[in-house]
């Protein structure tokens, strides 16, 4: 690896759910490639209503993973195989639905079976509205995926797509790829 490339030759699982900070996710693709990583796109069914996977495909050169029973060309089970080649799996960014069903254990979407069907480290980014990211429901979930090892990217302070100012903006991208290299 490369100072400027320190993710040369490392696979990374991107992670995108439901969140209006999904159109972000296609500037953290281009970082993570651009630091070298051959990136593979997982969304969730709703995360399609924020960001094409027309775009995530045309950015990373693959088909964008969205069905947890999809097969490859050789029957074998797509996200498996994914989770078994992954050096990383990053989920930015992560809504509460999602952090609630991960640490729940709840494989109902792409993303969630893979990162359960996989031993790479896990980096989470979530994004949501302030008084949802400061629930107890939602800060008991993340202690849990904390305490399983899981890098939580702690969001920001700032203006939020509810229009209101509080903790929930997705962290600057620039740190979401740090943990990735960290982890």
């Amino acid at each position: 690896m490369s100072a400027g490339r320190p993710l040369e030759g490392r696979f990374v699982l991107l992670g995108v759910t439901g969140s209006i900070a999904a159109y972000k996710a296609a500037e953290l693709l281009r970082l993570l490639s651009s630091a070298g990583a051959d990136v593979q796109v997982l969304m969730s069914r709703t995360a399609t209503s924020f960001i094409g996977p027309l775009t995530m495909e045309a950015l990373s050169r693959r088909a964008v993973m969205l069905d947890p029973l999809e097969l490859l060309g050789d029957q074998r089970i797509g996200h498996i195989v994914a989770a078994d080649a992954a050096d990383a799996i990053v989920v930015a960014p992560a809504t509460a639905r999602w952090l609630g069903a991960m640490a729940n254990g709840l494989a109902d979407d792409v993303i969630t079976a893979t990162c359960l069907a996989s031993a790479a480290p896990v980096v989470v980014a979530p994004a949501m509205d302030g008084e949802m990211y400061g629930h107890p429901a939602t800060q008991a979930n993340v202690a849990t995926l904390r305490s399983w090892g899981y890098a939580i990217v702690e969001p920001e302070t700032g203006p939020l797509a509810s229009g209101q100012v509080g903790r929930g903006r997705l962290a600057e991208l620039p740190v979401i790829v740090d943990a990735v290299v960290a982890a």
